[in-house]
């Protein structure tokens, strides 16, 4: 698996990019999805959250680098693991469906997937982190309506961005996850990528103190984030 074409002309053989044919080693986490979690403890902690935007963000710089997209991030595609330490990790799983080229075409879930994907039927370089905000947004304790055509999907999305209820909803969990909300708004469906690596280090900044996650690359200097707002309820916002 590689980014761009490729020209091999039988399974066997290979084409000119060094990455063809090299062996490829795909492992499963065993744990439970982030949706069956969700169905028995209604939404996750706090530090939960943050844990989850953290370990998604870190999976999709990695791929990113490469040219490579996920496409399909949901509940179900989200598996939440118990290390040894007794730690949740969340793994980003079924990269089946990963955007390798523009005419790629991702899966389309009216719940999860980003304006781009639902209005255009492509993504932009911020689809799969506007995914992961509908995600967290879930995870959360925030309602998404079942849709029943792609264009109530989209109203609900003006809708809520509009009035805010995404970030007001984030807010109340985390002052960063709500800065983050603002970030990926203000990137949907434009061409412009999203700096993972700024995002990253004020996500370690905000995770417990003892947490493995956190890094000593904590140098971004000055005020961060947004702080969260006084509102302490976030409006309803039907389909």
């Amino acid at each position: 698996m590689h980014p761009g074409p490729c020209s091999k002309e039988s399974p066997a053989g290979r084409c000119d990019h060094p990455w063809c044919g090299t062996p490829v080693l795909v492992t499963y986490p065993v744990g439970e999805t982030l949706a069956s979690a969700v169905e028995i403890e209604d939404w996750i902690s706090a530090d939960e959250a943050l844990r989850c935007c953290h370990d998604c963000l870190s999976a999709l710089r990695s791929t990113v680098s490469v040219g490579i997209q996920h496409g399909d991030i949901n509940p179900e595609h989200m598996m939440r693991a118990a290390a040894a330490d007794g730690e949740y990790y969340y793994v980003l799983t079924d990269w089946g469906h990963a955007v390798l080229e523009e005419r790629d075409s991702p899966a389309i879930s009216p719940k999860f997937s980003s304006t781009s994907a639902l209005q255009e039927g492509r993504l932009c370089p911020a689809s799969d982190a506007e995914s992961l905000i509908y995600l967290l947004f879930f995870v959360c304790g925030g309602a998404i309506p079942e849709f029943d055509s792609m264009e109530a999907a989209l109203h609900w999305r003006d809708r809520a961005w509009a009035r805010r209820a995404i970030q007001q909803q984030l807010g109340k969990v985390s002052a960063v996850l709500k800065a983050f909300a603002d970030y990926v708004d203000s990137l949907c469906t434009t061409p412009y990528p999203v700096d993972y690596d700024i995002w990253l280090r004020r996500l370690n900044r905000a995770l417990p103190h003892g947490d493995p996650r956190r890094t000593n690359d904590l140098s971004f200097g000055g005020s961060d984030f947004a702080t969260e707002s006084s509102g302490t309820s976030a409006p309803s916002i039907d389909n």
